[in-house]
């Protein structure tokens, strides 16, 4: 199932070419607070899971995907306990909105639930990992930030509250402070001491939120629920990044991942070869420099490298097989269908998976498919349509290239630092 993202207006290129119908208002729509961008950017990789502890007793939290490949999910210690196995849910979505009835999910738990196998302790840190047996399509893995944060500095979380009918709970803060910290905690009715580097923020946590993710305002992970401080009002401890990285640099978990590699490959999809190189990009449209234009296969290179996903961007003069003139005359929806067809037909035909633009000049038409397995977050089509419309009207081809590469690049933590 690929997202499809598409415009077929005058408007495209209003500076530079002959008006055209349009399909969509000019205006371009008011852009999301920091809050919920992060939250639809983090969403889809916060899981809810449920660990069987044994006597009719279950316990609940929060977690979240960071190895994709592994199909590892970050969460507490104390949230699955000594067990082996627990079960975890990823969010469904109704449009681009969440699913959050806990009811919902509770009532297809058999056709939701994914089984787990927990395979990494740090019982000091409160930290563990589950391996699960398949990761839904479209699903991204959560990118770790560089350090941790600083005192001030605005976090993120989402977690799913045992109290609350919902899951998928945001919960925006502010840094206190990061140190080593000692503690104890009841768990299965024995003291369990931790010791570890935490975060300490002004945002409220409650039973169930542990082991979800807390992020700063770039979506990256910077700590891991912990719990609220006993006795104190507003004060939530989060683990530290740093103790994160310890734990995936573990020398049992390294064995793990190359274990994995060796016994549990993942299958191959026979309608998307692995590539060698990059698709070639083309831009017979004439619409960049050379200079600029000479970008996209680097940053498709590295794409296809680091991640196995496809970019590729082909401009025309006209759409290829198309007549011109009656493309012209067509009502935008019309028009949008046969772009919209040719798109599809052409990523079949290449087996892409990843980002594919087309543009044409007559008649003015820009069209984004993005596919869903490729892990790009759920509002990207529309920021690179943007990015690329917003350029495109005022003469700034270059621009426009130059800022959808970088969002590509952004959204698998693969832009370099400025």
């Amino acid at each position: 199932m690929r997202s499809l993202f598409a415009l077929c207006a005058a408007a495209l290129f209003a500076a530079a070419l002959p008006a055209q119908p349009t399909t969509e208002p000019a205006t371009t729509p008011p852009p999301l607070d920091a809050g919920a961008s992060v939250y639809q950017k983090v969403v889809r990789s916060t899981v809810w899971i449920l660990s069987d502890r044994g006597g009719g007793r279950s316990a609940t939290g929060s977690g979240a995907l960071v190895d994709k490949g592994r199909r590892l999910v970050l969460t507490n210690y104390h949230v699955v306990g000594d067990v082996k196995a627990a079960t975890v849910f990823f969010p469904v979505f109704n449009g681009t909105k969440t699913v959050p009835e806990k009811k919902y999910y509770t009532d297809r738990a058999a056709k939701l639930g994914i089984a787990g196998e927990v395979v990494e302790l740090d019982k000091g840190a409160d930290l563990a990992l589950v391996r699960i047996e398949r990761v839904p399509d479209g699903v991204p893995e959560l990118p770790f930030a560089a350090e941790s944060p600083d005192p001030g500095q605005a976090v993120h979380s989402i977690g799913n509250p045992g109290k609350s009918d919902a899951l998928w709970v945001y919960t925006p803060g502010k840094v206190r402070q990061t140190y080593s910290k000692k503690w104890q905690a009841k768990l299965d009715g024995s003291t369990v001491a931790f010791q570890a580097k935490v975060i300490e923020t002004d945002s409220p946590t409650n039973p169930g939120d542990s082991g979800g993710p807390l992020v700063n305002d770039k979506a990256q992970l910077v700590g891991v629920t912990q719990g609220g401080a006993i006795g104190a009002d507003s004060i939530s401890i989060f683990v530290d990044l740093s103790e994160v990285k310890k734990l995936m640099n573990r020398r049992s978990v390294l064995a793990l991942r190359a274990t994995a590699d060796a016994k549990d490959p993942p299958k191959a999809d026979p309608k998307k070869p692995a590539r060698d190189a990059p698709l070639a990009s083309k831009d017979d449209g004439k619409f960049f420099s050379a200079d600029a234009f000479k970008k996209v296969q680097p940053v498709a290179e590295k794409l296809l490298k680091a991640k196995g996903i496809d970019l590729l961007i082909e401009t025309h003069q006209s759409l290829p097989k198309a007549d011109a003139d009656k493309l012209k005359a067509m009502p935008g929806p019309e028009r949008t269908k046969v772009y919209e067809q040719y798109a599809k037909d052409r990523t079949k035909e290449l087996k892409t998976n990843g980002l594919y633009v087309i543009a044409t000049k007559a008649p003015p038409t820009l069209y984004v498919i993005v596919d869903n397995s490729a892990g790009f977050p759920a509002d990207f089509g529309d920021r690179v349509r943007s990015a690329l419309l917003t350029n495109f009207a005022n003469k700034k081809f270059d621009e426009g290239l130059e800022k959808a590469l970088t969002l590509a690049l952004e959204a698998h933590s693969l832009a370099e630092k400025k």
